[in-house]
């Protein structure tokens, strides 16, 4: 008995340990893929590249996680109401901007995957950077999972979107992703659910007109 207890107590570890180090595979996929569909569509390489890092990041969260870890993330939050309401809140930042440039998404071929990104995109990524990662670092402690967590998705924007969106190669706004990252990572931990950082997630896109962004047609750092 105790050596099947041990035995899978150390494929578990070593399940977190290659989920943790799964960013590295994203971006192995991704990065790539963003040069190569650059080539022929330019600052629309983001589309096939979004479809390529849902889909990773859709076999990652299946394979490391499965379908009981979605379901525990997506279960109501816990907790005081003020995580859930810091988690919607910064998604709330970008609003001054938003309010100052929203007729960039106007034009119907803008609006429909401005709208289209900014509600689907939060569901992927919170549970990949939020639930999946975080829980494979929780033996980590909190301070080093949520950094770890934060930083890996602050980089992920300039190392892939990056390529083609001069905005998300800036420092003010990795520092804010990083920000923004750090808050979300609190509040899963605290809430012990994603449903208030998808929210706040899908605000965030939105507002912070993420699709015009990476379309080079908004800089959200710009004077």
């Amino acid at each position: 008995m105790r050596m099947d207890t041990q035995v899978h107590g150390e494929a578990a570890g070593r399940s977190r340990l290659l989920a943790a180090l799964s960013p590295l595979v994203l971006m192995a996929v991704c990065i790539p893929a963003q040069h190569v569909a650059g080539a022929r569509l330019g600052v629309w390489a983001w589309v096939p590249t979004m479809l390529l890092f849902w889909t990773t990041i859709a076999i990652a969260v299946n394979w490391f996680g499965g379908r009981r870890a979605l379901a525990r993330w997506l279960q109501p939050a816990q907790g005081a109401m003020l995580w859930g309401a810091l988690g919607v809140g910064v998604g709330l930042l970008s609003l001054p901007g938003f309010l100052a440039h929203w007729q960039i998404v106007r034009e119907p071929s803008i609006l429909v995957f401005w709208l289209a990104f900014g509600l689907i995109n939060p569901w992927f990524e919170e549970a990949y950077w939020r639930g999946m990662l975080m829980d494979a670092t929780a033996s980590w402690g909190g301070l080093l999972s949520v950094v770890y967590s934060a930083a890996w998705f602050a980089l992920s924007h300039p190392l892939i979107w990056g390529v083609h969106a001069t905005a998300m190669r800036q420092w003010p706004v990795i520092a804010a992703l990083f920000f923004v990252g750090v808050i979300w990572a609190v509040v899963y931990r605290r809430s012990k659910s994603i449903r208030w950082t998808i929210a706040g997630h899908m605000l965030a896109n939105l507002l912070g007109m993420a699709v015009p962004v990476l379309l080079n047609l908004y800089d959200p750092a710009a004077r």
